[in-house]
């Protein structure tokens, strides 16, 4: 799946001279942990909840020992001061705004989510913000995947090829020792794996095949020093 098939299109966003009180209305009202920032149309930033964690108004700016004060760097102190005490879109927004683009592959997007700690990246086409993915939008997905699935039938033949291609591609398995048996969606798993990690993993394989109603799983462990 691609990022364009997920994202949110409908996308609230600000601008730079949005008031910092105005973005935690828009926030609050739309149930959102945050909006890209626009100026002329060109994404130039990002507010998050994170950004309006340490206010002053709240009394939580970010505090440092006082003998800390020697050793750190001056213009990190401002610009913490700055991000507690703006009024402004511009003054607190993150810049270097992590995106994506509308083709990106699915499998991406998860992986630069969990990476970079991130609940959302924008996604863009030519340099313009067309969407938002969030690590709700990728639940979603994967369960209207999971929803589609539950009704697929399959005949046991074309499932049977399905799932020997399916294990082929696999460097982790020897697939040469697994036979397998299919009878109106019940899967049958026979043979020999090397590890409780790839029994586990093979039965995932299988199970969540499109068309599978079950996995009888007979296989045995085969230490990795012996014969077939």
């Amino acid at each position: 799946m691609k990022a364009s098939e997920v994202m949110a299109t409908n996308v609230v966003t600000v601008e730079p001279r949005t008031t910092v009180k105005d973005i935690a209305e828009i926030m609050t009202g739309r149930r959102i942990s945050g909006v890209p920032v626009l100026d002329g149309g060109k994404l130039v930033g990002i507010v998050s909840e994170t950004d309006l964690l340490h206010r002053a108004e709240t009394g939580t700016e970010k505090r440092h020992k006082w003998w800390l004060g020697a050793f750190m760097d001056a213009d990190r102190m401002a610009r913490e001061y700055a991000a507690s005490h703006g009024r402004v879109a511009a003054d607190i927004m993150t810049r270097n705004v992590i995106t994506v683009k509308a083709d990106a592959d699915l499998g991406e997007v998860a992986d630069l989510l969990d990476r970079k700690k991130l609940k959302r990246v924008p996604v863009v086409d030519g340099g313009a913000l067309v969407g938002m993915i969030t690590r709700g939008d990728l639940v979603r997905a994967f369960l209207a995947k999971a929803k589609a699935a539950e009704v697929a039938k399959v005949d046991d033949e074309t499932l049977t090829t399905a799932i020997k291609s399916r294990m082929r591609r696999e460097s982790w398995l020897d697939a040469s020792l697994v036979n397998l048996d299919v009878k109106d969606g019940v899967v049958t798993l026979e043979g020999f794996v090397t590890s409780r990690d790839q029994l586990k993993a093979l039965s995932l394989l299988v199970a969540e095949t499109p068309g599978v109603v079950r996995v009888d799983t007979q296989l045995r462990l085969r230490p990795r020093d012996m014969g077939v």
